[in-house]
C-alpha cells in the first residue's frame, strides 16, 4: 500500500515539474481537447485537484480576460477559451515564486542561503601574495631559476612557522621544505647539509638545462626549495648584538618596500638596554614585538615611519617582531635574536 502511494506522489511531482517547466502551446491544448480517452484513474484527478487548492490564490485583477456571471455548460472533455489565458498566468506566476524562493531538499533547514551565482567567482587572490613580490630578490648566486607562486607560498608559510623554534640550522631548514616532499626526509638532510656549507653544485642546475622550477628533477626542486627557503629564513632573522651597528632588512611587497631597523641598545650610563624597532612602511600598518610577558605595539593610519620599542629585554629570549597592513589580513613575522657578545 504505502508503496502504491508513493509511486502516485512520485507520478505527481514528475508530471508537475515537467508540466511547469514546459512551454504552453495550443497545439497541446488542442490535444487534450479532441482526446476521446475518459480519465483513467478518477482518484489521481481528485488528488491534483487537491493539490491546486493548496496553491495561493491568484489575484483577479492580473486575468486579463473578460467575466460572465452565466458560463456556457460545458461537455466533457470541452477546455473552454479562457484556460488559456489561466494556464499561462499559473504557469508563470509559479516560475517566479518557485525562483525566487527555491524548494528545500528534505536535509536543507528553513531560511538555507540558496542564491547561487549566475556565473563561476572569479578566483580570489591570496593574501600571501602581497608578499611574494619579494620572491624575485632571492639569491641562487649565478642561478636564474624561478620558484613557482604556489611553491613560495607555502616556503613563506612554513619558514614564519619555524623562526621560533629552537631546532638547528639545519633540521629548521628541513623542516621549512619537508610539506613539499613528503617521505623523504634522509634526501633533505643529505641536501640540506650542503646548502648550509656552501657545497652545491651550480652544475646540477645548468647540466639539464633547466629553465623552471616545474621542469626540473625531484633533486633539483629539493635543492631549489632548499635555497630559496635559507634565503626567507635569512630576511626574516634579525640577529642583534648589543651596542653594535643597525640590522636592516627589507622585503618587497605588492604595494611596496617594507625598510625595518633592529637595534639593541644601552645607553652609555647603561641605565636601561632596550630593544628598538623601526619600520617605513608603504601603507596604513602596525607593528607588534612581543616575547614572553613583554609586548609592545603601535600603529599608524598611512604610509610612513612607525618605531615600536621593548625596554630590558632578556638575551635569551626570542622576539617575534609581527607587521600587518591594515587593508590586508595575512601579517608577516619575523624573529629577532640577541647576543651580548
Amino acid at each position: 500500500m504505502n508503496n502504491e502511494t508513493n509511486k502516485q506522489v512520485e507520478t505527481f511531482e514528475k508530471n508537475f515539474f515537467d508540466w511547469l517547466l514546459s512551454k504552453s502551446s495550443s497545439t497541446e491544448i488542442s490535444i487534450v481537447r479532441d482526446s476521446p480517452n475518459p480519465i483513467d484513474n478518477i482518484e489521481a484527478e481528485i488528488s491534483v485537484e487537491e493539490e491546486w487548492k493548496k496553491l495561493e490564490p491568484l489575484n483577479p485583477e492580473e486575468i486579463d480576460c473578460p467575466c460572465y456571471d452565466e458560463s456556457p455548460p460545458m461537455t466533457l472533455g470541452e477546455v473552454p477559451t479562457v484556460y488559456n489565458r489561466f494556464e499561462s498566468l499559473l504557469q508563470n506566476r509559479l516560475k517566479t515564486e518557485i525562483e525566487s524562493k527555491p524548494p528545500l531538499f528534505p536535509w536543507e533547514k528553513s531560511g538555507y542561503d540558496t542564491d547561487y551565482p549566475d556565473v563561476e567567482a572569479q578566483d580570489q587572490v591570496s593574501p600571501t601574495s602581497l608578499w611574494a613580490s619579494q620572491m624575485k630578490n632571492i639569491r641562487w648566486r649565478n642561478l636564474s631559476i624561478p620558484l613557482t607562486d604556489n611553491v613560495f607560498a607555502q616556503l613563506l608559510q612554513s619558514c614564519q612557522k619555524v623562526l621560533q623554534s629552537d631546532l638547528l640550522p639545519g633540521s629548521r631548514l628541513v623542516k621549512a621544505v619537508d610539506n613539499l616532499f613528503p617521505g623523504q626526509p634522509q634526501s633533505l638532510n643529505n641536501l640540506a647539509a650542503l646548502v648550509l656549507v656552501g657545497q652545491t653544485r651550480d652544475g646540477e642546475f645548468t647540466f639539464n638545462q633547466v629553465k623552471t622550477y616545474d621542469t626540473a628533477t625531484p633533486r633539483q626542486q629539493m635543492l631549489l626549495s632548499l635555497l630559496a627557503a635559507k634565503d626567507i629564513l635569512s630576511s626574516l632573522t634579525f640577529i642583534c648584538h648589543l651596542n653594535k651597528s643597525v640590522v636592516k632588512r627589507q622585503w618587497e611587497t605588492s604595494v611596496g618596500w617594507i625598510n625595518i631597523e633592529a637595534e639593541y641598545y644601552t645607553p652609555k650610563d647603561r641605565s636601561s638596554a632596550s630593544l628598538r624597532i623601526k619600520g617605513e612602511l608603504p601603507e596604513a600598518a602596525s607593528l607588534k614585538l612581543q616575547g614572553g610577558e613583554a609586548q609592545t605595539t603601535s600603529q599608524r593610519s598611512n604610509p610612513g615611519t612607525i618605531w615600536v620599542e621593548l625596554f630590558d629585554p632578556q638575551p635569551d629570549q626570542k622576539y617575534e617582531l609581527t607587521i600587518n597592513l591594515l587593508n590586508w589580513e595575512e601579517p608577516l613575522k619575523f624573529a629577532v635574536r640577541l647576543q651580548d657578545f
